[in-house]
């Protein structure tokens, strides 16, 4: 197994957070046009509901001047039918548009999962740094208290004499 200095092993870790928070980024951005989607879809189903109980509430309405009842309530009729059937349609693009929503919205969590693995990943590295350097520091100011301590007991047994 080849080890790496600690130094790449930061760029490596940092530049893959960097794209896992891209990546959730982007799949935030999927889940919110799904949602906008399933929104707009919905609008639709109400503004075709709410057509379609209009020409309900006028079917009865006298017909225009110069049309026999009968044709014009086949006509009424048959465009109710029509918007029924519109509202029908519209109701199957929005349950596939919800299944897409809880696709984008599963990617987005395993997304941000590996987002903290990364993020989890960097920070023990980092901390792992941060101890190495305590570590170091602690050996540095060891050496230069015996170095210190050398040099006081050299001074002393100079300064005393033989006997």
């Amino acid at each position: 197994m080849k080890r790496y200095p600690l130094h790449t092993l930061l760029q490596l870790r940092s530049h893959r957070v960097e794209t896992a928070r891209m990546l959730v980024l982007e799949r935030q951005r999927q889940v919110q046009e799904r949602r906008d989607a399933c929104t707009q879809i919905q609008g639709e189903i109400t503004a075709l509901n709410d057509e379609r109980a209009g020409q309900r509430l006028r079917l009865m309405d006298p017909p225009p001047p110069g049309m026999p009842w009968p044709m014009a309530m086949t006509q009424r009729e048959a465009h109710i039918d029509h918007l029924g059937e519109l509202a029908v349609a519209a109701q199957q693009r929005l349950l596939d548009a919800q299944g897409k929503l809880r696709e984008a919205e599963a990617s987005l969590d395993e997304a941000r999962k590996a987002f903290f693995r990364a993020k989890a990943r960097l920070d023990a590295l980092e901390k792992r740094k941060d101890l190495w350097r305590k570590e170091q520091n602690t050996l540095t100011a060891r050496r230069e208290e015996a170095m210190n301590a050398d040099l006081m007991l050299a001074t002393r047994q100079n300064t005393n004499g033989p006997f």
